[in-house]
């Protein structure tokens, strides 16, 4: 006790004989409360303590601390509305024609064919952590029914806050004053990030991104004004960026970057520790359900239901620098990155974007700490999608949307350098102008492929022809529009790439059965049913396949097979009453119809059924 009572006033009269200078009293009013105090400290090699005291001791800057808040709302509303407004237009522009896109790939299982569930009182709760997700097509549904375009206003609507939460964010990492808008301007247009905007589907991606950048928004806000209130802004903004993605759960990270960077991770531990508290929580809930992701791919694509390791000296480069290819020429944009299978040249390509990647990342720590930090972002925003155990894509457009802003940033900060030099300055603002106007266009051209499903698989067939699922659409659409010989091809290709995949399996045998060779179709349902015992779609038509024959007792055997695997079907207790009543069975073909009107009042075959047994 002694010994802390003595170091104290050893503490006191050091602040006491140490006094600050006049340059230095000059700088922290300039720069207080946009540099935080730590900052000032680091910068300028002054302890922290008297730092604060001189503010303490300042009225003017108290005041400027309390009331920044109000100055913050003016500098958004005032002097920069134009830029906002700027870069709205921008996101019209890239994106007005794919206003109206269609439902395609997970939207039409998600929506298009759910629309009963929207009636359901249980339907936000189905999965309880993308209850927000679930209220947002909730609310879509009630407004427009289904009307796509009413679905996809989320996705524009957390697109437009994902690039002016950029705008608000680059200010704390540097002082140019037409940086923000460069950076927001490429987040805003950049055929990447498309995929997240125009894709339904892939609205959780920007709903997430959105999210977490208001976290971190309100997390800097934090470390200039000192105002705890900010920290629970942040926390519960990074639990919204949560329930659209756990992908995101890697937040934490980034707040220490940030820390490790700009501020003292020791300091800051306890608020650092808020935010890890939150992501462990996430992750024991996301634990529950990775069995599910397993066996979800095992039945829907037809790989192994076991953990496959995917080797990470291979794998890290071919993602990180498919990523890097992409930013810089997005020519080969697809739903499915799946050709992974490269020539020794191109892994070697890929490699060195890599490598020459975290060569620059290390010197911009030495040279730059923004660009440092950003390029450390993407890094860190990539990681739970570059695990080796197969969960995820190797690449997707929509895993890098939120990291993305961190190359955003490196090539704005290299394109500043131009405009800043009084020499290069035209020919900066010209390669501004060209890449804005360049990825406008690629995004305006990628937006055509959303349109509709024929589009989308059509154009996801020429960019990845080695995915087993894209062939399985394509011979989904080649079907529907009659040709049947080139659906097979589609079908057996898809089969021949996934041998385990039974969608590809039970379309196979519809196009046998429409070409009358029902001996091979019924193969491939029983195939197709093996690998996966819930798709009831195939006993159903294995029945078909025997009530056409007159093979009553067989048909009954396989449509009581379809209702043990969905009971809930009103349809098929109808079908079960026709072949009862077709064998002669006429009291259980009333019990088969009755069981019909409880799952489904107007059924019209039921009624008719009722009336005709009861004549």
């Amino acid at each position: 006790m002694q010994t802390d009572h003595f170091a104290f006033w050893i503490q006191r009269a050091t602040m006491d004989t140490m006094k600050l200078t006049y340059s230095q009293k000059r700088y922290i009013q300039k720069h207080y409360p946009k540099e935080s105090i730590e900052m000032i400290s680091q910068r300028k090699k002054i302890p922290e303590d008297l730092i604060l005291q001189h503010i303490t001791n300042n009225k003017r800057l108290v005041l400027t601390s309390e009331e920044n808040t109000q100055e913050q709302s003016q500098f958004i509303f005032k002097e920069h509305i134009p830029y906002f407004i700027l870069l709205l237009l921008f996101i019209i522009i890239a994106y007005a024609n794919g206003f109206g896109a269609d439902f395609v790939s997970d939207d039409v299982y998600a929506i298009l064919r759910n629309e009963s569930a929207f009636n359901e009182p249980g339907y936000l709760f189905t999965v309880p952590t993308f209850i927000i997700r679930a209220a947002q097509y909730l609310i879509s549904y009630k407004i427009g029914g289904l009307t796509p375009f009413v679905f996809r206003i989320w996705n524009l609507i957390f697109h437009m806050g994902f690039v002016w939460m950029t705008y608000l964010i680059v200010p704390y990492f540097s002082k140019k004053k037409y940086l923000p808008f460069i950076v927001a301007s490429f987040a805003a247009v950049h055929p990447m990030m498309s995929e997240s905007v125009t894709w339904i589907s892939g609205g959780i991606y920007a709903q997430a991104g959105f999210g977490i950048l208001v976290s971190l928004y309100f997390y800097l806000r934090f470390k200039s004004q000192k105002l705890k209130r900010y920290i629970i802004y942040s926390i519960l903004a990074f639990i919204f960026a949560l329930s659209a993605s756990e992908k995101v759960i890697v937040f934490p990270f980034i707040i220490g970057l940030y820390e490790f960077t700009f501020g003292s991770l020791r300091k800051n531990v306890l608020i650092l520790s808020s935010y890890f508290t939150v992501s462990f929580i996430w992750g024991l809930i996301i634990l529950t359900r990775i069995q599910e992701r397993i066996e979800y791919l095992a039945v829907s694509q037809g790989v192994s239901a076991k953990v496959s390791i995917e080797n990470p000296f291979y794998q890290i480069p071919s993602a990180l620098g498919t990523y890097l290819k992409l930013f810089i020429w997005p020519r080969h944009l697809t739903l499915y990155q799946s050709e992974f299978r490269f020539p020794l040249i191109q892994f070697l390509f890929l490699l060195s974007l890599t490598l020459l990647f975290f060569g620059v990342v290390i010197v911009s720590y030495r040279k730059n700490k923004s660009v440092f930090f950003w390029l450390c972002f993407f890094i860190i925003t990539l990681l739970p999608t570059l695990n080796p155990f197969g969960l995820s894509w190797i690449v997707a457009e929509r895993y890098s949307y939120l990291g993305s802003i961190g190359l955003y940033f490196a090539l704005s900060v290299l394109l500043y350098k131009l405009i800043d030099s009084k020499i290069y300055q035209t020919v900066g603002y010209i390669i501004f102008t060209v890449l804005l106007l360049s990825f406008s266009v690629r995004t305006i051209v990628r937006n055509i492929d959303w349109q509709n499903e024929d589009k989308l698989w059509i154009a996801t067939g020429k960019a990845s022809p080695s995915d087993p699922k894209t062939h399985n659409n394509l011979g989904d659409y080649y079907a529907r529009n009659g040709n049947l010989q080139k659906a097979a091809e589609e079908f057996s290709r898809a089969i021949e790439l996934s041998p385990g995949y039974p969608d590809a399996h039970h379309n196979l045998a519809n196009i046998f059965r429409q070409a009358g060779k029902v001996e091979e179709a019924e193969k491939y349902y029983l195939k197709a049913a093996e690998l996966n015992p819930a798709l009831w779609q195939s006993y159903q038509n294995i029945a078909a396949i025997h009530f056409e024959q007159q093979d009553f007792e067989t048909a009954e055997k396989y449509t009581l097979k379809a209702i043990e695997v969905y009971p809930d079907n009103p349809q098929l207790y109808a079908n079960l009453a026709v072949v009862y009543r077709s064998e002669g069975n006429n009291e259980q073909a009333l019990q088969a119809f009755r069981k019909t009107l409880e799952l489904e009042p107007t059924n019209e075959v039921a009624l008719q059924g009722i009336k005709d047994l009861s004549q």
